[in-house]
């Protein structure tokens, strides 16, 4: 039977017992699992290693024991940095694109607001929570950071030192021998209604490349999935 997975914020090392404070992970496995006392799971601390653990005790609401009795390597790990510059959409469909995102190995995701962005905020703890929960689903060995939001010019200020793409309909077709394999990368995805006028000046302003995945025009968050798998598998 598969283990549950577990992500925990304080790392393992050599610990062979190891107490976590948690009221969140001790509702998950008390409650909603109904795990109990010398049962085993799997927990990862964002360092590349997975470890079998056995529920030694809880003590009170929000804290659990645990004794480690195994590590390994995790499933996966990212093996390059990977930025996802996504346009705030709506609610759902941004989430969305968090849950893909770290399943496919971003280990950035960076808000950003767009001209013809009808949305102008996100839920910042939330997406924190689905990007841990992605991870633990995945086999992931990490969790990517989920970076506060900012405007277009101020990612793409900050990305400057490595290679982007910006992804539009009217761009040249992306090919893969167009891109590194290790090197960092940052990809740029528009909202509903894709990038204005102004803002592919200001991507070609900058020496970004703009290009596409084809001829058809693509959802926000259908983008975000082709583009990252053309990017990054």
């Amino acid at each position: 039977m598969r283990l549950h997975r577990f992500y925990i914020s304080e790392l393992v090392g050599n610990r062979t017992e190891l107490t976590v404070h948690s009221s969140e992970l001790v509702n998950q496995l008390l409650h909603v699992l109904r795990l109990k006392v010398g049962e085993e799971v799997i927990i990862f601390d964002g360092s590349g290693s997975d470890y079998s653990a056995a529920i030694d005790q809880f003590v009170g609401d929000d804290g659990v024991v645990f004794n480690i009795r195994e590590s390994m390597r995790s499933r996966f790990m990212p093996t390059r940095k990977a930025y996802l510059c996504a346009a705030v959409i709506k609610k759902d469909n941004f989430e969305f694109i968090v849950e893909k995102a770290t399943e496919l190995g971003v280990t950035d995701i960076i808000p950003i607001i767009a001209e013809r962005s009808e949305k102008k905020a996100v839920n910042h703890e939330r997406l924190i929570k689905i990007s841990v929960e992605a991870s633990e689903q995945s086999g992931r060995g990490d969790v990517p950071k989920i970076h506060p939001i900012i405007s277009l010019k101020e990612a793409i200020d900050q990305h400057e030192a490595i290679q982007c793409i910006a992804f539009h309909t009217e761009g040249e077709l992306l090919l893969r021998s167009d891109l590194s394999e290790s090197e960092p990368i940052a990809v740029f995805i528009g909202p509903e209604g894709g990038w204005s006028p102004e803002e592919i000046a200001l991507f070609h302003n900058n020496e970004i490349s703009v290009r596409c995945l084809g001829s058809q025009v693509l959802r926000a968050e259908t983008a975000v999935i082709a583009a990252l798998s053309r990017v990054l598998l």
